[in-house]
């Protein structure tokens, strides 16, 4: 008789890695579809199809959840970031690639759900706190290896700061703005115009 091998076990620290995972994409998916102001834990393990216990083992707290969805939403922005960045090649528009990519973060639900948390928590000072130093850590990467990219190019490092930063500033705000009224023409015809300012201005 021809014995059955034994199927393999999955460590531990894959199995918590991925529950944990399974949870904070759940976390985050509940956000997206109720908003964090009716954002209740019991949704999470029910989307997650996985135990109230084995939630309570991972993320105690609400704050813990909540957290756990601003980890995911930066880390699958980043992953997009990424590709981004590896695709530029040398004679592409820097401040056009550095703008859609933050298009790619400012326009999705990753920072929507994001931006919801950090201002419906802003009365608990500590996760208030904790969702700041994440934001913070997450884009300042992004924002550094684009700065780093267009130094590389030949820009001296202060005006790729200052021009970079605008740039983003320029797509965040159109995006504050959305949530009010929405106007997709303007908004293309500020950053060609913010674009060419750039050309003209800058010297390599």
């Amino acid at each position: 008789m021809t014995a059955i091998p034994k199927k393999a076990r999955v460590p531990q620290t894959q199995r918590t890695a991925i529950m944990r995972y399974r949870l904070a994409k759940a976390a985050f998916d509940v956000i997206k579809d109720v908003g964090f102001a009716n954002f209740r834990t019991s949704a999470v393990s029910k989307q997650a199809g996985v135990s109230q216990g084995a939630q309570l083992h991972h993320y105690p707290t609400k704050n813990d959840l909540t957290l756990a969805a601003m980890q995911y939403a930066y880390e699958q922005s980043y992953s997009i970031f990424t590709r981004n960045i590896a695709a530029f090649k040398p004679n592409d528009d820097p401040i056009d690639a550095a703008m859609k990519d933050a298009e790619d973060f400012f326009m999705s639900d990753y920072f929507m759900v994001a931006l919801d948390i950090l201002m419906a928590g802003g009365k608990n000072e500590e996760l208030r706190g904790q969702q700041i130093q994440l934001a913070v850590s997450s884009r300042s990467l992004v924002e550094k290896a684009w700065i780093d990219k267009l130094v590389d190019l030949g820009w001296e490092k202060e005006l790729a700061e200052d021009i970079l930063n605008i740039s983003f500033c320029l797509v965040r705000g159109y995006v504050v703005k959305m949530l009010i009224s929405e106007n997709p023409k303007q908004y293309r015809r500020l950053v060609q115009r913010w674009k060419s300012m750039v050309s003209a201005t800058v010297k390599i």
